[in-house]
């Protein structure tokens, strides 16, 4: 249910939710701490807390910094898997250019009915989280037409064989996007980033300060640093899902370069 929200809200909306949250908790937390621990018996022990806080701090964010920068890549790697994937349904497309009319048009059709399923039915499947599978059927046609051809000539013959290839990297390139769609962060890492945002943020409490305003104020600031950081993490770990994903705008590209090739069918 929350997740169908986030990923279903505007980012600055769910973030701006969640930060507020996050920081609003951590005061919350230090106006309750303050009234049970006076503030003198923090302060004598000032120093040794900003030793401390420093080693926690320090490894969280290290740990932090390498989550995101993690997500980061599996987010580009998507990407990547994405523009490969419209690449070779393009290459199958223009490859049967140097077929007879009657055998390269069956395969065009069907790959332009693959296109357009990944782009109406199969994208709008991946952003709600799941793992689409209607794509497949016009791909065995794909594959059906290419390993029933037969060639006439050599030529012919190096065309299947390079269709063959291409429909091989395409098999491949539509596996990783349907395993990146599936793929995010497993839930002990998500306990281990809250907990060591409460631990490091909780230890805030332990300074004493002249002014009480002033603890708020550092709180708040370490709170919303953190939480700014775990909102990233959460809009780039399902790299299709939500609105900071992965578009169609490659197969969508690969579909209009189509109408400038002399068997581009008429519009």
């Amino acid at each position: 249910m929350i997740l169908n929200w986030i990923y279903g809200s505007p980012t600055w909306l769910w973030g701006t939710v969640f930060v507020a949250l996050f920081a609003g908790i951590a005061c919350g937390g230090l106006i309750v701490f303050h009234r049970l621990v006076h503030v003198e018996v923090r302060r004598t022990h000032n120093e040794l807390t900003g030793f401390t806080i420093a080693i926690i701090s320090v490894t969280y964010a290290v740990l932090l910094a390498f989550i995101a920068i993690a997500t980061w890549d599996s987010f580009s790697e998507a990407a990547l898997v994405v523009d490969n994937e419209a690449d070779y349904v393009g290459s199958i497309y223009r490859d049967t250019q140097g077929l007879p009319a009657s055998m390269g048009e069956s395969i065009r059709n069907d790959t332009r009915q693959y296109l357009e399923t990944v782009i109406t039915d199969e994208w709008p499947v991946q952003r709600r989280g799941r793992t689409p599978s209607q794509g497949w059927e016009p791909l065995r046609k794909i594959h059906s037409a290419i390993v029933t051809m037969q060639p006439v000539n050599l030529g012919e013959m190096v065309i299947q064989a390079e269709l063959l290839r291409t429909l091989n990297e395409l098999y491949r390139a539509r596996a990783s996007r349907l395993s990146a769609a599936q793929g995010h962060i497993p839930s002990v890492i998500w306990w281990i980033i809250f907990v060591g945002g409460v631990l490091t943020t909780g230890y805030t409490y332990l300074f004493g300060f002249h002014d009480f305003r002033m603890h708020l104020a550092m709180t708040a600031s370490v709170a919303i640093s953190l939480a700014l950081v775990i909102v990233l993490i959460i809009a780039l770990d399902w790299p299709f899902r939500g609105k900071v994903s992965v578009s169609p705008a490659a197969f969508i590209t690969v579909q209009q370069s189509w109408a400038n090739l002399s068997f581009a069918p008429d519009k």
